[in-house]
């Protein structure tokens, strides 16, 4: 009989440990991370053509970056001057002519937002 007593005492401390983790994935939830039931894109990114040999086209789709910004990066990390070239309210053109072939980073930065994002492409 005791037997049949702690394996429902155990029972029972199962199912209040599940029940207490769900309220925490459930509270945790709701306090700001996103659930894919209510996921909504923005800044929809893209960079093309890559590899590239005189510019690369930044496209940024359902815009919800106020000030973005633009920095190229060497893979070691040396920051490269560049001139934006706007190309409409959300295509930009970055020219790069003269740079040497190899890998870069180019970083999207929004300081209003705190939006931060690295695209790595390639120059022939």
């Amino acid at each position: 009989m005791s037997f049949v007593k702690y394996f429902l005492l155990f029972c029972g401390m199962i199912q209040v440990s599940f029940s207490l983790a769900q309220n925490t994935i459930n509270g945790a939830q709701t306090e700001g991370q996103i659930s894919p039931n209510n996921f909504e894109e923005v800044n929809i990114i893209g960079i093309y053509p890559n590899p590239a040999t005189d510019y690369i086209i930044v496209e940024i789709k359902q815009l919800e970056l106020q000030n973005a910004r633009f920095v190229l990066t060497s893979m070691i990390g040396n920051e490269i001057e560049i001139t934006q070239e706007a190309l409409g309210e959300d295509k930009f053109r970055i020219g790069l002519v003269g740079y040497p072939t190899g890998f870069y980073f180019l970083v999207i930065e929004d300081d209003p937002s705190q939006f931060k994002k690295a695209f790595r492409f390639l120059i022939k």
